[in-house]
């Protein structure tokens, strides 16, 4: 079950990367993927959200991916 959770939470990240290429969008969620979860809760103080999620094998800032989008929504 660990490898399937790590693989939907991979797929989920890479469609993210191209639902924001298609939609033209100026920030790059592949910057926002770290190998610590502390850089990332580094990121998320920067984008003025709270925590981290795991993304695969990556940590991204925010609690959760609805809550990074708005984040660098507003940061456009």
């Amino acid at each position: 079950m660990p490898a399937l959770r790590s693989s939907l939470r991979a797929l989920t990240a890479a469609a993210l990367v191209l639902a924001a290429g298609a939609a033209g969008a100026q920030t790059n969620t592949s910057s926002d993927m770290f190998p610590t979860r502390a850089a990332a809760e580094k990121r998320a103080q920067q984008l003025k959200c709270s925590g981290t999620f795991a993304m695969g094998d990556h940590w991204m800032p925010c609690q959760e991916l609805n809550n990074y989008e708005k984040a660098v929504s507003t940061k456009q």
